[in-house]
């Protein structure tokens, strides 16, 4: 057992000895004493009831006390709780002083063939090969390695040795209980003599047995086999009736009936934390697993776990679980993948692969529009493991051009190569257009509408029109490819023609283009006002209102205007627009007063003379922050009245009278104005409170919502006595 494993097994010892219960002095003590603060126990011991005995295993996780009481023994003691009256009646007896035995009643005694007892005995009486201490801190340290190792050494041959623990005075027997008594109380701690010395371990360790209650131990219970590739991992409960084995012994049979013992030595199996279980191969803190390397696939092997407690008694062995290893290897997968594009209609893939695995079934060749996929099979089958050339018959442009090869064994596991590009050219043009309509309304706005073409690569649509059926001079209205399937346009309204006709071309992604489709043919209306104009939104700015505007829709309008109003004026025209613009306009309104609301519409003109519909009314009240921003009062005067003995003060303000207020400096005798009153919306204020005569010095300041101005020029009162 390597140190890592014997660091993890006294990590087990120390959290499965229990219950315990440290103490800091003996029973003996019989009046009250105030608890003490809780320590962490170094000493623990538990107990076994066979029925005809009970027997004890303790032990300390410091490799010092460990050798302190080699030297000194332990004390076994135990109280006896009599009958089933309030106070039970507790008898003190104690049973004896327990040391590890000598060499030679090592030799006499116990058995040869325990390489555990050998492990005892070389740590009792073998050499250790110490060096000398010193009071470095290196060595200091070394000492610390070295005991612990001992004991570490020394609590693995107790666990699964019971002469070793009795060798190593770890273990002791009692013969001589009552099966009538209530409860025994088992209690242990080292001999440190009637004076114990300063670093010597004071702990109690404890444990209650009833001797009517006879302890068994349980099968361990399997929770399954995981199937690897050759490797076969067991899981098994942790917990028994009896809390936790110490180790396992696994048993693996061929046949299920005859089990080969894998291990010598107990398999340690360290507690998980919780915080840190291996949730990717679903273990948590409660199972314990065993990963056994079978060297074969698809071969059944049976298993069953038999546990060993810390008296080192065996378990009834588990239930028998079987499991078969399973091929999850991948093949090699295929190289050199090569193209060949014929006649720009189809694509010939061929790729090697060499040194076929044995279990080699066939292949897939798989295809996706982006490099990682996903890749979609292009045969249902899987082609034969002879095959090494896959043709794609019917490949589409511009889908599908990349191309993958995958390899699969006879197990399901595959293998991809890389992937390669393949993709022909697309020369043909797509279908025309087909039932398209038309309507036109009022206005002379026409609505194209036409089915979406079912090719896959049309990338979109042109729109053109002509006022003479059958020319082949046609104008584009479409300034981009269309992407959608409807398309409106705007008719002239300034033409002695009455019809108007349309044709769609489909456009695909290498632009080609298709044929023209139907002429459809649509009524241009006549004497309409134009469409409407759109005033879109209002934004209030520090210099004016910015106005966007889309213009009307009709194609013969000349002139749109945009008017203004104020509540209960009447609307006077503020901007023209000539020419017809087809993009969104802006227009800045600074002729305004602050805190004014103000409305607009907007109309356009045609060719022909007629207006349009007034647009919606939008408006905006216009308030220039910058003009609003606080500044200080003007014109400050003070003026003693020596018949009222006070001071009035007046000013003026360019500030709204609603949102503004006032804060009053004063000072006296020259020093620097403080804050003194804050008033109302007024420029006037009377001082009465005068502490004395003097000269005052005044000034104001103006708050308008959070802002603040400067103050204004100082004044100065003198008051007289």
């Amino acid at each position: 057992m390597n140190a890592t494993r014997l660091l993890l097994f006294l990590g087990w010892l120390v959290a499965g000895l229990g219950p315990t219960r440290p103490a800091a002095a003996q029973l003996a003590r019989t009046r009250p004493v105030r608890p003490a603060p809780t320590r962490p126990a170094h000493l623990f011991v538990k107990a076994f009831n066979y029925g005809d005995s009970i027997v004890l295993r303790w032990n300390v996780d410091r490799g010092a006390y460990w050798l302190a009481a080699n030297k000194r023994g332990y004390v076994v003691e135990r109280i006896v709780y009599l009958g089933t009256r309030e106070k039970p009646v507790r008898q003190r007896v104690r049973l004896a002083l327990v040391r590890p035995w000598s060499l030679d009643s090592m030799k006499k005694s116990l058995p040869r063939n325990d390489r555990f007892v050998a492990i005892a005995a070389q740590l009792l009486h073998g050499k250790t090969n110490a060096r000398p201490e010193s009071n470095k801190m290196g060595d200091v340290y070394r000492t610390y390695e070295r005991q612990q190792g001992q004991l570490l050494s020394a609590a693995m041959a107790a666990e699964f040795s019971a002469p070793a623990a009795t060798a190593l005075g770890l273990r002791w027997t009692d013969h001589s209980f009552d099966k009538g008594v209530v409860q025994y109380e088992y209690r242990v701690w080292i001999n440190n003599g009637p004076s114990p010395r300063a670093g010597d371990l004071t702990d109690t360790a404890t444990v209650r047995v009833s001797p009517r209650l006879t302890n068994t131990l349980t099968p361990p219970q399997l929770m399954g086999v995981e199937a690897g590739d050759s490797v076969l991992t067991v899981h098994w409960q942790r917990h028994h009736n009896m809390g936790l084995y110490a180790g396992y012994y696994i048993e693996r049979s061929t046949d299920g009936k005859t089990f080969r013992r894998l291990n010598e030595v107990p398999y340690v199996a360290s507690r998980r934390d919780s915080a840190q279980a291996d949730t990717t191969q679903g273990i948590g803190v409660d199972e314990v697993s065993y990963r056994d390397s079978v060297g074969s696939n698809y071969r059944t092997f049976y298993y069953r776990i038999i546990g060993i407690n810390s008296f080192a008694d065996l378990s009834p062995a588990s239930a028998v679980v079987s499991g078969r290893g399973r091929d999850l290897t991948p093949p090699r997968p295929p190289i050199d993948i090569r193209k060949t594009i014929e006649d720009n209609r189809r694509i010939i893939l061929t790729w090697t692969l060499p040194r076929p695995d044995p279990d080699l079934k066939g292949f897939f060749v798989g295809q996706a529009n982006e490099y990682g996929g996903p890749y979609v099979p292009l045969n249902k089958d899987l082609l034969p493991p002879s095959t090494r050339t896959f043709v794609n018959e019917k490949p589409v442009p511009y889908l599908g051009k990349y191309y993958v090869i995958a390899v699969v064994d006879t197990a399901g596991n595959t293998a991809y190569s890389y992937p390669v590009t393949a993709l022909i050219d697309d020369k043909v043009p797509p279908a025309a257009p087909a039932r398209p309509t038309a309507r036109v309304d009022t206005n002379g706005v026409v609505t194209l509408r036409w089915p979406t073409s079912r090719e896959p690569d049309v990338l979109g649509y042109k729109v053109y029109r002509s006022y003479e059926r059958g020319t082949p001079y046609y104008q584009q209205r479409t300034t981009d490819i269309l992407a959608d399937s409807v398309f409106t346009d705007t008719l002239p309204r300034n033409t002695l023609t009455r019809q108007a006709f349309y044709q769609l071309v489909a456009v695909d992604l290498s632009n080609n283009h298709s044929l023209f489709s139907e002429s459809i043919a649509v009524t241009i209306p006549d004497r309409i006002a134009p469409s409407s104009p759109i005033i879109r939104q209002a934004l209030v700015q520090d210099r004016g209102i910015r106005l966007l505007l889309i213009p009307s829709l009709s194609d013969d309008v000349v002139e749109h205007v945009l008017y203004r109003r104020q509540a209960g004026e009447n609307w006077q025209p503020i901007r023209r627009i000539a020419g017809h613009p087809t993009t969104e306009q802006t227009l800045q309104d600074t002729a305004l007063l602050s805190q004014h609301t103000y409305e607009y519409s907007l109309m356009a003109r045609d060719a022909g003379g007629r207006w349009s519909e007034r647009s919606f009314i939008v408006s905006a009240q216009y308030v220039n922050l910058q003009a609003e921003t606080a500044q200080p009062p003007t014109g400050l005067q003070a003026r003693y009245d020596r018949t009222q003995g006070s001071v009035r003060l007046d000013w003026k303000s360019s500030a709204l009278a609603a949102d503004r207020q006032f804060m009053i400096y004063r000072s006296l005798a020259g020093s620097p104005p403080l804050p003194y009153r804050l008033v109302g919306a007024g420029t006037s204020f009377t001082d009465t409170t005068l502490p004395g005569p003097g000269t005052y010095t005044y000034a104001v300041q103006t708050i308008v919502t959070a802002h603040r101005s400067g103050l204004s020029p100082a004044v100065q009162a003198l008051v007289q006595p």
